[in-house]
Parts: structure tokens; C-alpha cells; sequence
């Protein structure tokens, strides 16, 4: 989904707790250090942090001016350059490989790693926003051996693939068809946003992902939409009812072993196209704050 363009900012303060059995680890997905500090933040009680900075991040010092030594838990996930000219790059390898090292360097205590962030996600030529990963799978396999070469301490997870689950979720299983074929069965853990099943008070996308990868899935990005484009208009109700939605597929299968929410914070301003936020721009609780709270599933039909 759309992302904040903001420096990497000292999120690393929460501890993650593995899942066992049926049970799922509830985190946040946010780039907004004001998360967490504000004090609606600490009664939704999440126990993991998913933060999304670029691979490059070493390369760009502007990127890093909040930064802080990591010593807790926290899942990052790698995905394009944000510096002018390079957004539309696809590294190399042994590019790729050399700034997750000098990343690795400087935070060692870093030991849940996502590959690439919405590998699916495609760029245009009129559309910057995306990856440029469409369509190259064998070079994500790549990234995700290189990923395992670089962070290789006891006690890594490392989210091999993380793809977004679009209307028509037919393109995604085969990206992940695909990258299976080239990644091997070291690849154990998929990361899915599952934005239009939790949204469109679905299970069929979900159920065909689980269907198409056999291992371990985490939802590393899913949420109620408050506003998106023309596609779901603004609605706080609307959202708060997607969420408890969201809360029964997490528990549909044990194979489903995390769930970030995104996200805490609202749009920065009423223009933009996407807004997922639990608050609202002045500070108060949306409906969806009390469903997250609460953890309350209901039924993924309207």
C-alpha cells in the first residue's frame, strides 16, 4: 500500500513473542515515530513492529538521522531505493548484498528480516509508487539466499517472499508459484497483505494463498481501509467492521503465525488517497480503535 517516505526512525522497541499452535503474535506495521509515544498506543498491548526501509538506507544518511542501535525485535523489511533517480532500480545481486551487509553492520541484533517489501506491486511508466520487482522471481530467489547468507545467526526469521493480494489474486499466486521454484524449501516463511479479503469481507483470496504456499504465513501488512481512491470511500464504520474481519482470517489457519496491523496513525492530510489509521487526525479513537483493542473477530460477510 502507499508508503511514508520518512527518515528510520528508533522503532525498535517491542518484542516479538512467537506463535504456538493456533495462537498469532498481533504487531503494528508504522512508520511514524509518534506511535510510539502517544499514549492511546500501549492499550492495543501489540507485541511486534514491522518498520519498511529501503535497501539501500546505509547509502543515504539522510534516512538514518533518527536512527538508534537496535536491541529489541523488530521485523524490517526492505524494498526500493527512495533516492531521486534510483527508484526504479533493480539491484543486482551482489549490489543487493553489499547494502544488507553494511545494514547487518550496523544493527546486528536485527534478526527478523522481509526480503523485499510487495514484491508484486508493480511500477509504471505514469506510476513511481510500487517495486520493481514484478515479474523477477528468480532474482528475488537471489535476494532471499543472499538474505540468508548475510543474516545467519541462531534465531533468524527471515519472510522469504512478501507479496500484496490485489482484487483478483490469481497474479499473486503464480509470483508465488514461481519464486517457490527458484527459492527452495529453505524459503519457509511468506509474508501476505491481505487488504481485499479483510476489505471486501472475504476468505477466497486467503485461502488460495495458504493453498498455493505450504509453509508458515505471516500477515505482515492487512488493515481496515478508512478511504482508498474511489474504491472504498471514506468510512470509519465501514473499516471498523473490516477489522474484526481481519481478526477471523488471522485465526482461520495455525499456519498463520503473525498479524501487523496497518496502521496506527491516520493520513497525513484529508487529500490523500489512503488513509488505514486506528485514530483520527485530531488524536481521537476511531470505532476500529475498540476492535483492535479488544481483538474482537466478527463474520467476513457483509
Amino acid at each position: 500500500m502507499r508508503r511514508l517516505l520518512v527518515p528510520l526512525v528508533p522503532l525498535l522497541v517491542l518484542l516479538a513473542v512467537p506463535a504456538t499452535g493456533h495462537a498469532y503474535t498481533l504487531g503494528v506495521s508504522d512508520q511514524q515515530a509518534s506511535t510510539f509515544t502517544n499514549p492511546l498506543f500501549a492499550p492495543l498491548k501489540f507485541k511486534a513492529a514491522r518498520y519498511i526501509t529501503p535497501y539501500d538506507v546505509m547509502d543515504s544518511p539522510s534516512d538514518l538521522a533518527a536512527a538508534q542501535a537496535a536491541n529489541q525485535r523488530v521485523l524490517v523489511t526492505f524494498e526500493r531505493s527512495h533516492r531521486a533517480g534510483r527508484e526504479r532500480h533493480l539491484p543486482s545481486v551482489a549490489e543487493y548484498k553489499r547494502e544488507i551487509t553494511k545494514f547487518h553492520q550496523a544493527f546486528p541484533t536485527v534478526k527478523e528480516i522481509s526480503v523485499w517489501n510487495e514484491v508484486n506491486r508493480c511500477q509504471s511508466s505514469s506510476r513511481l509508487a510500487g517495486q520493481p520487482t514484478c515479474g523477477k522471481e528468480q532474482r528475488l530467489a537471489s535476494y532471499f539466499k543472499a538474505v540468508r547468507q548475510v543474516f545467519n545467526s541462531p534465531g533468524t526469521h527471515i519472510v522469504a517472499l512478501d507479496v500484496l493480494d490485489e482484487q483478483n489474486v490469481t497474479k499473486t499466486v503464480s509470483t508465488i508459484k514461481k519464486f517457490k521454484r527458484f527459492a527452495g524449501s529453505k524459503a519457509t516463511i511468506l509474508g501476505f497483505h491481505n487488504y481485499s479479503d479483510t476489505n471486501r469481507f472475504s476468505t477466497t483470496r486467503t485461502r488460495r494463498v495458504l493453498g498455493a504456499w505450504r509453509g508458515k504465513v505471516w500477515l505482515t501488512e492487512t488493515g481496515g481501509l478508512v478511504k482508498l481512491g474511489r474504491s472504498f470511500p471514506r468510512s470509519t464504520s465501514r473499516a471498523a467492521k473490516a477489522l474484526g474481519c481481519m481478526f477471523t482470517l488471522a485465526k482461520s489457519n495455525s499456519r498463520i503465525q503473525r498479524l501487523y496491523v496497518y496502521q496506527f496513525n491516520p493520513a497525513f492530510s484529508a487529500s490523500d488517497d489512503f488513509d488505514a489509521g486506528l485514530i483520527n487526525p485530531d488524536g481521537s479513537k476511531r470505532p476500529g480503535y475498540a476492535v483492535v483493542q479488544a481483538k474482537k473477530a466478527r463474520s467476513c460477510h457483509k
